[in-house]
């Protein structure tokens, strides 16, 4: 099927007093305390981190999306760009076999095959698709949220969606080694440029080939 990227370069952006035995449980109970408190800190820290942005399902949610999350199947590589492959467990699919030449990462007027896209989510890239009836509009809605960093991005019709639009990353807490990670799929029924770049900034570039975000450049694979 063509390929028919309509790409842009990215934007430029530019200690307490020690007393009798009651104060000493009183500092032991408060060293405990803020202990407790900064462990608590760390594991925010560590979810925001992990993603790069913080968490998007309260901001979906809002906009009447559906966010989901998928177990990993497979990093298998396949001959056959047109192939849906059964262990698949979303539709578009965020894990699992895929072609062995990524789609390069542009701006799309024409479908590109599912099989293509999925290696790029690999790599760290995410995918904006939507269906036919979607509202008008839409295009030029991902247009601008593409043009905002357009570094990882696969945005292009797909047919089977219907009035749905798509996003979808594929990430592992351990980039760069053979687990097989996890997939994120929201689901929305129009546009909504903050609940989307908060999708984009908390999975994106944490596919896990392990590419750094950098080198997802349009036109690159």
């Amino acid at each position: 099927m063509p390929q028919k990227p309509r790409v842009k370069a990215p934007t430029q952006r530019s200690a307490p007093k020690q007393g009798t035995d009651g104060g000493s449980r009183r500092i032991v109970y408060l060293v405990a305390g803020v202990g407790a408190a900064l462990a608590a800190v760390a594991v925010v820290v560590a979810l925001v981190g992990f993603g790069g942005g913080k968490d998007p399902s309260g901001a979906l949610e809002a906009a009447g999306c559906t966010l989901q999350s998928f177990a990993g199947v497979s990093r298998d590589h396949i001959n056959d760009p047109t192939a849906r492959p059964k262990s698949w467990n979303s539709f578009p699919p965020t894990s699992g076999p895929h072609f062995v030449t990524p789609a390069v990462y542009g701006f799309y007027d024409e479908p590109v095959e599912l099989a293509r896209i999925l290696h790029g989510l690999e790599h760290g890239g995410v995918f904006m698709l939507y269906g036919p009836k979607a509202p008008a509009g839409t295009a030029d809605a991902l247009r601008a949220i593409y043009d905002r960093d357009p570094r990882g991005f696969v945005v292009a019709p797909e047919p089977e969606l219907g009035k749905t639009i798509a996003l979808g990353a594929w990430t592992s807490e351990s980039t760069g080694d053979s687990e097989f990670g996890t997939g994120h799929l929201a689901k929305c029924p129009q546009v909504d440029a903050d609940a989307f770049n908060q999708f984009v900034d908390a999975y994106r570039g944490h596919g896990p080939e392990g590419t750094p975000l950098e080198l997802l450049r349009p036109g690159s694979t």
